[in-house]
């Protein structure tokens, strides 16, 4: 029941994903600026920088896919794995969401927003922490 309730949690979050991707895509001027380096921007153009999202959406949830081919016994591990991929997809949207915040010509003071990012970051680490916590105390519960 967990896989299939984690199989369209994450199934949601590429929906998602995809439509925050296709709708800022339309907002972003030609040249995208990800990054700030020593001395200038860090830029791409929009399409390389949209096919190369699109790249790494396809690779991230494509293992999906791969793990649940060799994960096929164990129910609480796909279930924890499509709730991982939801969960990075969501910190993507947050990505693509300051990225397009930063390229935008709205004056934002971008230190009061970090937290966005690094909240969404603590949420990925937290749910490999907690599946780790989990596997180590059933591991330790079933040997008792």
């Amino acid at each position: 029941m967990a896989v299939k309730i984690f199989r369209s949690v994450w199934f949601l979050s590429v929906l998602v994903v995809l439509f925050v991707l296709l709708y800022q895509y339309a907002a972003w001027p030609e040249t995208v600026v990800i990054g700030q380096g020593e001395v200038n921007f860090i830029s791409l153009s929009r399409d390389n920088f949209f096919y190369v999202t699109m790249a790494l959406l396809a690779f991230v949830n494509v293992t999906v896919y791969i793990v649940r081919n060799f994960a096929k016994k164990s129910d609480e591990f796909q279930a924890w794995f499509y709730g991982f991929i939801a969960v990075i997809n969501f910190f993507l949207v947050i990505a693509l969401s300051f990225i397009s915040l930063f390229n935008s010509n709205e004056d934002f003071r971008f230190g009061q927003i970090g937290f966005i990012i690094y909240g969404s970051l603590i949420l990925v680490f937290s749910w490999i922490v907690g599946g780790l916590l989990y596997w180590f105390v059933r591991k330790r519960l079933q040997a008792a």
